[in-house]
């Protein structure tokens, strides 16, 4: 909580209190103007009604109003509503195993229709999941439109793309490869993030080391592991 507040610009707490920086999402008006008065929302959600409901379904959870036969399995394990980890009728996620299954498909058998399937899956979990995912398109009048002449062309788009500080560690070799060949190709900019000990990714002529200012996007080692990755980092441009 501290790092989200020192990246507000605010140094005390007491300066959040009243500040209304924030903004409201997934409540309704009416709670919003009963507890939150001011604070901005473009969105409705949850109403007094269905908080309630959430409130007395996890008071069910922690206090069932039928015991489970002594010995068994749900007596002896805490119910798990799937949060954080996929469950079986629980919380839905992105990362859902059948999507996963057509996705692995698709990777493994080169399958077009795999993933298509997949893609269609993950476009459904997407409207459940993300507010991006309850966005549409507006039908525009011919009128309104904008000429195609006049809209940038994607070879020139593509130049602004940049892969994620995705650190070595995090993903595969083959992953850091296929990302970096991929943008050079296209013109974009390969973000290779911490400690990547390829030397052959060093060519896209554009270094970010962010571990050097310690911004918490791209740095999450201690500082004395950041210094052996300036090091090595430098030691390896230096011998190329």
């Amino acid at each position: 909580m501290l790092k989200v507040l020192a990246k507000m610009g605010i140094s005390t707490l007491a300066s959040y209190k009243g500040a209304q920086i924030f903004e409201a999402l997934g409540l309704s008006s009416e709670v919003v103007d009963r507890c939150f008065k001011g604070t901005r929302s473009r969105v409705e959600g949850a109403t007094f009604a269905m908080l309630a409901q959430d409130t007395i379904r996890l008071h069910d959870l922690a206090f069932p109003s039928r015991l489970a036969p002594l010995g068994s399995a749900d007596a002896n394990a805490l119910p798990n509503p799937g949060d954080f980890h996929w469950r079986k009728d629980g919380e839905v996620h992105m990362n859902d195993p059948a999507a996963i299954a057509k996705l692995q498909e698709a990777a493994r058998t080169n399958s077009v229709q795999a993933y298509k399937e997949y893609s269609k899956m993950i476009h459904s979990l997407n409207q459940k999941c993300n507010l991006r995912g309850m966005l549409k398109f507006k039908d525009v009048l011919e009128l309104q439109r904008v000429p195609l002449e006049e809209v940038e062309p994607a070879s020139e788009i593509v130049k602004r793309f940049c892969t994620g500080a995705m650190s070595y560690g995090s993903i595969s070799l083959e992953s850091h490869t296929t990302l970096a060949i991929a943008m050079n190709e296209i013109g974009g900019k390969s973000n290779t993030g911490l400690c990547c000990t390829a030397t052959s990714h060093y060519c896209s002529g554009f270094l970010q080391f962010g571990f050097l200012q310690g911004g918490p996007s791209t740095c999450i080692a201690p500082p004395s592991c950041r210094l052996w990755f300036l090091v090595c980092t430098v030691e390896q441009i230096y011998l190329q």
